[in-house]
């Protein structure tokens, strides 16, 4: 008989105290009653300042034989977790799983079931996100449904719901992909540069119980969509991208110059044509001009930038996050 599967779950956590005592009997217990395959959790602690997480962590490891915590020095994002998780994961098969519990556990078995049929990446889908509330369908629907056909529209990858925190990968895929800055946010996107067998499963969404979102924000919207321009770049040279401070510092104020130039030369266009007027000599054609240029200057170096950041990381096997303490059943 072929053997079962070793199945690793990874949990990136950021104040979450309440929902991490929830692990045993909803997670953990659950995986034992209706999983067949082996599996090991392992929990990142990303340098929680508001509650005793890495101690909800540290007496579920002591409790849980299945179950690791590490513990980051401060916080460095969701994706600096998950690749933390990554590099301790023993499995075959890698599951993210959000620690809010907002999709249930029982979901997990779906996505091995999915992954054992041949798929290399099992993508989820929340049904119900959006109906909670006024509130939720508005404000936050609209900018998440844009992003994901843009996602899709560049990356020619079609999921419905990029930001699931269930997702399920065969471990090649694991192994080759490093995750920098904010890539987690495209990790389908990312995963179509080893893989076309990709699917997408549709799952229970339930609201959480305890705390508010630690790495969703509607902050996040303006740098995802320039985060986007990197994508796209990588994506078309075949490589793994990842967005750190360059594509975002060179990328804002080079889309921002870009936009004047052109409201500049819109401006100058309908003097010169519908009014008559001679536009050569006025300053203001002139620092249109140079807008225009130099936008798409710091553009461009925003993206040399990032390639350099990822030369700098790999060439030295070096790490955008420190594992200060870790925490298993001797």
């Amino acid at each position: 008989m072929e053997e079962k599967k070793l199945i690793s779950i990874v949990i990136p956590a950021y104040n979450e105290e309440k929902n991490i005592e929830r692990f045993p009997k909803e997670l953990i217990q659950v995986l034992r009653d209706k999983l067949d395959n082996p599996f090991e959790i392992i929990a990142v602690e990303d340098g929680s300042v508001k509650d005793n997480t890495w101690g909800a962590l540290q007496k579920v490891a002591a409790d849980h034989e299945e179950f690791i915590a590490l513990k980051h020095s401060r916080n460095y994002g969701m994706g600096a977790a998950y690749q933390s998780a990554f590099n301790e994961a023993k499995g075959d098969y890698i599951i993210i799983f959000s620690s809010d519990l907002e999709i249930p556990a029982e979901s997990i078995i779906d996505v091995v079931k999915k992954l054992d049929e041949g798929f290399d990446l099992v993508n989820t889908f929340r049904a119900g996100r959006w109906q909670e509330s006024m509130k939720g369908s508005i404000i936050r629907r609209i900018p998440s449904e844009v992003a994901n056909k843009l996602i899709t529209k560049i990356s020619g990858v079609s999921v419905k719901d990029t930001g699931s925190g269930l997702k399920g990968f065969k471990r090649f895929i694991i192994d080759n992909l490093k995750i920098y800055g904010d890539m987690h946010r495209f990790l389908p996107a990312y995963s179509s540069l080893y893989t076309k067998k990709i699917t997408e499963i549709e799952v229970d969404y339930q609201e959480r119980t305890y705390g508010e979102p630690a790495y969703g924000s509607l902050k996040r919207t303006f740098t995802v969509f320039l985060d986007l321009f990197s994508m796209k770049f990588m994506l078309s040279f075949a490589t793994k991208p990842f967005s750190m401070m360059p594509g975002r510092i060179f990328g804002s104020f080079g889309l921002i110059l870009f936009g004047l130039g052109n409201l500049i030369a819109v401006y100058l266009a309908y003097i010169k044509f519908f009014l008559g007027e001679d536009i050569g000599n006025r300053p203001l054609f002139l620092v249109g001009v140079l807008f225009i240029l130099i936008g798409i200057q710091l553009v461009m170096t925003g993206l040399l930038g990032e390639l350099l950041m990822r030369i700098y990381f790999e060439s030295g096997n070096r790490t955008p996050y420190i594992v200060s303490e870790k925490a298993w059943t001797y």
